[in-house]
């Protein structure tokens, strides 16, 4: 696709990622070579696909806890609470890897160089010492959450600018209320029978049969009331 831009076989609207990558010149004019430009556009395609995770989360949420479309369809300011309490409460994946690059001690704990360290998202989102009845699915505590970086991990620790942290977290957080909003506020929807038990050793976690919607309409406002239309 990169090749086609720059042969004009291909024209992608200017601002889009395709384009501004596949056009992009450093300081001495010269093009990315292909392969850059290639994984320069997957690392913009793949942590959008990769927040449909949550997403799917969020729908099964939804379902779970049916009395949070109400109160996200009435009032917007709960979406972000809502977002932050289904990516601590359903585990994207439980733990990310590393290797020590250097010997260094922490908390009286020796770390070799070359040691693999294991650090536990999951177990750090449910911690008890943490978090309160860290078991049940509560947005409200994201009210007032003071947003510690290291008791919070849902996409890594530590600080976006030094640490491991997902720089694209903001991204994630606001595609997931868009979605959230879309569901609660645009559309109705039905869901069939499905088994949407979740298995937690599973990689990653999410129901088995994901979430299948049916028989999707568009939903419009006239005056205080609400009408469902047949979705184009």
């Amino acid at each position: 696709m990169v090749g086609q831009v720059r042969d004009g076989s291909l024209e992608p609207q200017e601002e889009s990622a395709l384009h501004v990558i596949a056009t992009w010149r450093d300081p001495d004019g010269a093009l990315l070579r292909p392969a850059v430009a290639a994984v320069e556009l997957l690392n913009v395609l793949r942590p959008t696909v990769a927040v449909s995770v949550f997403m799917t989360s969020a729908a099964h949420a939804l379902h779970e806890h049916g009395d949070w479309q109400h109160k996200l369809r009435e009032d917007q300011g709960n979406l972000e609470p809502f977002v932050q309490e289904v990516r601590r409460f359903y585990p994207f994946f439980p733990a990310v890897a590393a290797r020590s690059t250097k010997d260094f001690r922490w908390r009286d704990y020796h770390f070799p160089q070359g040691r693999r360290i294991l650090l536990d998202l999951t177990g750090t989102n449910s911690d008890p010492r943490t978090w309160d009845a860290p078991g049940e699915f509560r947005p409200d505590r994201f009210q007032h959450w003071n947003g510690n970086a290291f008791t919070f991990i849902p996409q890594g620790g530590g600080s976006h600018d030094t640490g491991h942290r997902c720089p694209g977290e903001w991204i994630a957080i606001e595609l997931m209320k868009a979605f959230c909003d879309f569901l609660v506020g645009s559309i109705t929807y039905d869901l069939p029978d499905q088994d949407l038990s979740i298995d937690l050793s599973s990689l990653p976690a999410l129901p088995k049969s994901r979430v299948v919607i049916s028989r999707i309409r568009r939903r419009t406002s006239l005056r205080h009331d609400r009408i469902e239309v047949p979705a184009d």
